[in-house]
């Protein structure tokens, strides 16, 4: 009985002054002194359009870039050593999950418990190559550096 009377309490406002709606005919009623009416607005006079701009801008054109085979070079072990990375970091996650509590359903492909044993050879061999990777960018990137040649590094 409480929980009606609650609900009469909060709903009957919203019944009673909801119904409250104002259409066209109604905006005669109201008179706001300062206010601008539709003949008002027709009477004033029309406004300025430019038609050109001001200044005329250069179109953009992009600088065109100069690819070396520095560049070309540093690129495609950047791309490998992202890939290695990726690939590490999935197998990573992998091993977390199968060291948590929600390893361990023989019925799905997830890795279970044990896995980090059985991944760590491939671990090791990614930080491995990710490592020679790393080396090879930063020789590459001194071998430019000598010949004259600057790399972008992002």
């Amino acid at each position: 009985m409480k929980v009606s009377v609650v609900l009469a309490g909060l709903v009957w406002p919203v019944l009673a002054f909801g119904q409250q709606s104002y259409t066209n005919a109604d905006l005669a009623k109201f008179d706001v002194p300062g206010a601008y009416t539709n003949q008002d607005l027709r009477r004033l006079p029309p406004l300025a359009v430019q038609k050109e701009p001001a200044a005329k801008l250069p179109s953009f054109a992009p600088p065109a870039a100069e690819s070396s085979p520095y560049q070309e070079s540093y690129d495609g072990i950047r791309y490998t050593r992202d890939a290695l990375a990726l690939e590490l970091d999935l197998e990573l996650k992998r091993v977390d999950f199968s060291e948590s509590g929600f390893a361990g359903d023989r019925r799905s492909f997830t890795p279970r418990l044990g896995y980090r044993a059985r991944v760590a050879s491939l671990i090791l061999e990614l930080e491995k190559r990710i490592a020679l990777l790393d080396r090879q960018m930063e020789d590459l990137v001194d071998q430019a550096r000598r010949s004259g040649v600057r790399i972008d590094q992002r």
